[in-house]
């Protein structure tokens, strides 16, 4: 057995070292742990751990396959994300023990914190002592087994698994109830306590889910598909559009989903314009070749940053949101342009691996699809704080396109009305973000940069705390963002826009001195290479595209993208609409959409005697409209409107 002392190797080196052990088949001892955070962390090889005393928090977190044994107690989120192995603490563990394990055994022989198990999927959760508040918060799976007593709202929100309680129940959590045990649960219950010799002589009683709110009461009814772009309907007050919206509000008794993203006519880059005349500068078909496009970004705590062969990525889109031809359409274009691709909260699949050469895996606040391993093959990991279309809110993914796979690759009961927590677990504020991020870094040897997706809310108090928190980039989301489900109150009403969004972000980086450190990705509403390159000129390293990316891989707009009757099977996971998508023609045709964004974008650095696409600023923009100037602080210049408008023309 290997032994490593923590007073005197830093956790850093202690986990290299775990790991080296590990690959070898030695088993290792942790001296005077004196409750530091990440022991463990990252693990894949099935040895033992023995940790002589207390840990912190994420101890065995994002690990498959060991066994770990803390002769003392545990910090907050206990063997995080879990999938097989055991994890034996002698004493009591802090909040959120077991969160999203996905298989392992966790045994606590004391008290667990508030919220044990918290989004938990499979495997089998054991307090030998009390329990604390919202146990099997948001459970989807597996089983929670308490001896002594819970706290309140037991099973609050719980979609599936079981909890088996031993004393005093409190009270339970919404949906939540009690049910009966069955003799051969009872018997695999008794089982698994004998396995880790722990007594038990009391009653067992069995929660489960209710029941009644897996799905919404009612579903919208079929209306008359209007194209996205039309869906405003007509200028009077009470158009076509509003009637129905009332209407259909009466049958279904609660707000409107739809996807896609806002309709309101919102300031956005289409109100600036650039300085410099470019209807006078002659064609050249070589321009791509003279401006550097080349961006690297990720490198700032020195992680192997993503290198872009132009400031533009494919924004966040999920397995699940779009079909799994869909997705694998726009891995190969990302491929084919040389820029990066994003799973979204969906998962990764081994086709999209293989297909995208620079692939950003997402996390979001239900660990949909997390594991350690898509971790440690990814280019870069981000964090899902919000999205533009439904800033500080979760997920949705309606109960059609909730299918077998889609359930099983997220680790969720199928054939529900997915409503992912708008928060995640382990991180109630900046101070816990820092050491989720320090996880992620641990986890992946600290080669993986780690950013974090904001929508665009309290913009500048969010990209102060990212900066100071660590991040190697922020993709910020306006509010033009689209999304593949939310209500359409938020999607029209809530959040800010892209433009006033990277002004308030680079506003925010210059206050705390980090304009030059944390680059900023912008999404949004980018719909061509003048949007980037104003984007650029304002301050972004890049933009991110989403909604133009499928648009230019066959999309119609024809808002079906919440019920996934997608009749061209990009939202969609109903295998006759999916059949109808050309995985290979839709690449190019979206491989080609970024081209001409490359064109675009190195066309007008160009044309201003620039060789660098990120030689562009603010000096070479004014703003169209009052709105715009009072947004980024702009020039007002009202007389190149109709200078751009004619140049749209001939366009």
């Amino acid at each position: 057995m290997a032994t490593i002392d923590l007073s005197l190797t830093p956790v850093r080196k202690a986990n290299e070292l775990i790991r080296q052990y590990g690959a070898g088949g030695e088993d290792v001892q942790i001296l005077n742990p004196d409750a530091r955070h990440h022991i463990g962390v990252g693990l894949t090889h099935p040895i033992k751990v023995t940790v002589r005393g207390s840990a912190g928090y994420f101890c065995a977190g994002l690990c498959d396959g060991p066994t770990f044994e803390i002769e003392r107690n545990v910090g907050w989120g206990l063997a995080d994300n879990m999938l097989n192995g055991t994890v034996i603490v002698n004493g009591n563990a802090s909040a959120i023990p077991g969160v999203a394990v996905r298989g392992a055994e966790v045994i606590v022989r004391g008290n667990v914190g508030s919220r044990a198990g918290q989004v938990m999927k499979e495997g089998t959760l054991l307090c030998a002592g009390n329990a604390n508040f919202m146990a099997g918060y948001m459970m989807y799976g597996g089983r929670m087994i308490i001896l002594g007593n819970s706290g309140a709202q037991l099973g609050q929100d719980m979609t599936g698994g079981a909890i088996y309680v031993g004393g005093k129940i409190n009270d339970l959590g919404t949906d939540a109830m009690l049910t009966d045990l069955p003799a051969d649960e009872l018997q695999e219950l008794m089982e698994f306590l004998d396995k880790y010799k722990v007594s038990f002589n009391g009653t067992f009683r069995k929660v489960v889910n209710a029941g009644k709110k897996l799905k919404y009461a009612r579903s919208e009814p079929r209306v008359r598909v209007i194209p996205f772009f039309e869906a405003s309907g007509d200028n009077d007050y009470w158009n076509a559009k509003v009637q129905e919206d009332i209407h259909v509000k009466a049958q279904i008794g609660r707000y409107r989903i739809r996807g896609y993203g806002t309709s309101r006519a919102l300031p956005h880059l289409s109100d600036l314009a650039f300085k410099r005349d470019l209807s006078a500068i002659p064609a050249d078909p070589d321009v791509v070749g003279k401006v550097n496009m080349k961006t690297e970004i990720g490198g700032r705590s020195g992680a192997n940053p993503i290198k872009l062969s132009m400031p533009v990525m494919i924004a966040p889109m999920s397995y699940g949101a779009l079909s799994k031809s869909a997705k694998l359409a726009m891995a190969i274009a990302s491929r084919l342009s040389d820029i990066s691709e994003n799973t979204g909260e969906g998962g990764m699949s081994d086709e999209q691996r293989e297909e995208a050469n620079q692939l950003i895996y997402q996390c979001l606040a239900g660990r949909l699809g997390w594991n350690i391993h898509d971790m440690q093959r990814a280019n870069g990991l981000e964090i899902y704080i919000s999205q533009g279309a439904k800033p500080g809110l979760g997920g949705q993914l309606m109960a059609k396109k909730v299918t077998p796979e889609i359930a099983k690759i997220r680790g969720i009961p199928p054939g529900i009305d997915l409503r992912s927590p708008s928060r995640h677990p382990d991180v109630l504020g900046a101070d816990d973000l820092v050491i989720k991020v320090e996880e992620f870094r641990e986890a992946t040897g600290y080669k993986t940069p780690v950013s974090v997706k904001l929508g665009a809310g309290r913009v500048r108090d969010d990209i102060k705390i990212a900066y100071k928190d660590g991040f190697d980039f922020v993709e910020l989301d306006g509010m033009q963002g689209s999304t593949g489900a939310a209500g359409n109150e938020v999607l029209e009403y809530v959040g800010i826009p892209t433009l006033a969004a990277i002004q308030e972000a680079m506003d925010a980086l210059k206050e705390v001195g980090g304009d030059k450190d944390m680059p900023i990705v912008l999404m949004g509403g980018i719909k061509d290479g003048a949007d980037a390159a104003k984007a650029i000129a304002l301050g972004a390293r890049a933009v991110a595209v989403g909604t133009s990316a499928i648009i230019a891989g066959g999309c119609i707009a024809c808002l079906q993208c919440h019920v996934g009757q997608c009749v061209v099977g990009i939202a969609t996971q109903d295998p006759e609409h999916e059949k109808r998508y050309n995985i290979q023609a839709e690449a190019e045709n979206t491989h080609r959409y970024l081209e001409s964004l490359r064109w675009q974008m190195a066309a007008i650095a160009h044309a201003h005697g620039y060789g660098d696409i990120h030689d562009m600023s603010r000096g070479d923009l004014v703003a169209l409209t009052p709105e715009a100037a009072e947004i980024t602080g702009l020039p007002y210049a009202p007389e190149y409107r109709n200078r751009t408008e004619s140049l749209l023309v001939a366009s």
